[in-house]
This record gives structure tokens, C-alpha cells and sequence, in this order.
């Protein structure tokens, strides 16, 4: 499956598009095959290790073992790209006879060059918040970002309400929602990630953020075309003198799309404020075992999460190089 891929793509944002393909679709699993494909404890320990490895490695891929109970299930291969940037690309190993991956924990990639910020980029929803995954492909590549995390699974792949985030305005969260069930392999791999920087330097305002691009439809906040949270509602935190990565953001995207309403809690009533995403509730100082139903304090906030929802005209590739300017101003 890898060679195949790596052969017909040019550039990291087409390989990740062509393994989006793979994505396992809304209402595929049953509880039987749901449970099949769950890692096993021995198994989530090792993704997880594999995660930190490859943040470890400072992009040296051949040095990376996958543990034996992975072996054949995934796999850490190198992306060369014409452009002479390279990557170490963590992927699952082999694909259903329909083209769907087997397990769809998700794929996780390093640079091979010299890292520029210290931004750890994710897509939590491919197939639901569509060109997300694309959209941060390209520009953890743009910006020469630390990492990239995407799952391989539909927030709705299995329709089953989800028993972490059970506080929900209408519709339930599902267990297949990786931004709010701890179970999915997308929290161990975010956890990894923060515990990794936190351990390497920590997470400093001025040059490192957690950033997840998401997507949202037409009638969700219509009069916003981007709505910024850092996993708070409105409040002091985003009106007060503190420079917050997040408020630096929106200047810099206000500069880029002056014809776009880019707004924070303090300037819109949309919902979309992230406070029930458990890993921003994580990197936002709550404990691990409290992420499903506790809710971050501002006190304890430093703001090193970055929720970004978007309109579907805002996603599209023709934004890709003005979004570049705007991540690489913020994080100079």
C-alpha cells in the first residue's frame, strides 16, 4: 500500500489526500467489528509509543522499530518529495478489499528537515469536515510545522452515542468522534504529542501551538466565515491584554482575508467554542481521567489550543498560501 502511494504522489498535501480515500465512511461499523478494529491495551501502548518515537527521532525514520504487536499493521515509511523535503510517515499497513483501512487509528507524520515552529496540526474530522485534512496537510508542509495527525475514521463511522462527552446541545456525540471519546486512537496520539512537547521545551505562547482544523456548515454561524476558540466561551481570557496565540491569529488571518468576518467567542454567539473537545481540554490543564466531563478553567488556560472551524469556501486550496502567511506571522 505504501510504495503504490508514495510512487503516484508529488507532494506530502497529495499523499495525504490520496490516504483521506481510505477514511473509513459514516455507519460502517457495528458493535462487533467496531470492537475488531479498537486497539487492543497492547496495542494502543505501542501506537502511542510509535508516536512519540517518531517526534523523537528528529526526522531519522530508519531508526524507528515498530513494536512487534504492530508488526504488519503499521508501518513508518519516508515520503521524499521532488522539492527535496522529506517526511516520516506513520500509516496503517494494508487496506480492506473496499479500499477502506482495517483499523483507522489514523496516520502521523514528521519533517525530515530542520522543524521551523514548534505547531502541532491535526484534522480530527476527514470525511465530515471536508478538505480539512488537505487543507492541514499542506500547510503543516508550508509553515515546516513539528507534526500532523489525522484519523482514519468518520466522526460518524459508528452511530453509536459515545459515553465520555454525554453533554450535548442535540445531536449525541458518537464513539467514532475522536474530539470527543477518549477511546479513539486520535487522544492517545494528542496526548503523546502534548506530553512530548511539554518534555522538550514545553509550549511557549510565543511559538508553539496545538492547532485543529475543522469545518462547518452553511447555517452554523452563518456570519461567521472563521470562528477561533481556544476551548473557553466568551470571557476576559480573549478581551484582556495577555498577547494569546489566538488573538495574534485572528489578526493576522483579518489581514490576509479583509473581506472575511474572522471572529473569537467575545465577537460572535456562535457555539463553536470547543469547550467539550477533550483534547483541547487536556492541553488546557484538565486531567487526563476528567477530560470527558470537566471542563477547562480560564485560570489554568495558557492558550496553546487553537479550534478553528470554517466555512466551505475558506477551506479551498486557492486560501492555502494566504493561510501560510498568516501561520508563519503569528509564530515568526
Amino acid at each position: 500500500m505504501h510504495s503504490a502511494h508514495h510512487s503516484y504522489s508529488e507532494t506530502l498535501t497529495d499523499l495525504i489526500t490520496c490516504f483521506d480515500d481510505f477514511t473509513i465512511p459514516k455507519e460502517y461499523y457495528n458493535a462487533a467489528t467496531y470492537a475488531a478494529a479498537q486497539p487492543t491495551s497492547e496495542e494502543r501502548a505501542a501506537w502511542t509509543q510509535l508516536v512519540s518515537a517518531l517526534l523523537t527521532s528528529g526526522g531519522a525514520c530508519d531508526t524507528i522499530e515498530v513494536p512487534e504487536v504492530l508488526d504488519g499493521v503499521y508501518a513508518v515509511t519516508r515520503f521524499s518529495e521532488p522539492t527535496g523535503l522529506s517526511y516520516c510517515v506513520l500509516s496503517e499497513s494494508d487496506t480492506t478489499s473496499a479500499g477502506r483501512y482495517v483499523r483507522g487509528w489514523g496516520l502521523f507524520v514528521v519533517p525530515m528537515v530542520p522543524v521551523s515552529r514548534n505547531l502541532h496540526i491535526s484534522a480530527p474530522h476527514p470525511k465530515f469536515d471536508l478538505g480539512t485534512p488537505r487543507q492541514a496537510a499542506d500547510l503543516f508542509r508550508a509553515v515546516g510545522a513539528r507534526s500532523l495527525l489525522i484519523p482514519g475514521r468518520s466522526r460518524r463511522a459508528f452511530m453509536t452515542p459515545t459515553e465520555c462527552v454525554t453533554d450535548t446541545d442535540e445531536e449525541p456525540y458518537y464513539k467514532t468522534d475522536p474530539a470527543h471519546d477518549k477511546a479513539e486512537p486520535f487522544f492517545d496520539a494528542s496526548k503523546a504529542i502534548w506530553e512530548w512537547q511539554t518534555r522538550n521545551g514545553g509550549c511557549p505562547s510565543a511559538s508553539c501551538a496545538f492547532i485543529q482544523f475543522h469545518g462547518k456548515g452553511k447555517t452554523t454561524c452563518a456570519n461567521d466565515h472563521m470562528f477561533l476558540s481556544s476551548g473557553l466561551g466568551n470571557g476576559p481570557w480573549y478581551t484582556n491584554d495577555t498577547s494569546r496565540p489566538i488573538k495574534r491569529l485572528q489578526r493576522q488571518l483579518q489581514g490576509v482575508f479583509p473581506s472575511w468576518k474572522i471572529s473569537l467567542p467575545s465577537d460572535s454567539a456562535c457555539k463553536l467554542t470547543a469547550t467539550r473537545n477533550i483534547v483541547g481540554r487536556l492541553i488546557n490543564g484538565v486531567n487526563e481521567t476528567l477530560v470527558c466531563n470537566t471542563t477547562a478553567e480560564a485560570s489554568a488556560v495558557k492558550g496553546e489550543f487553537i479550534h478553528i472551524e470554517q466555512s466551505l469556501e475558506t477551506r479551498k486550496n486557492q486560501y492555502y498560501d494566504k493561510w501560510a502567511v498568516a501561520l508563519n506571522e503569528t509564530f515568526p
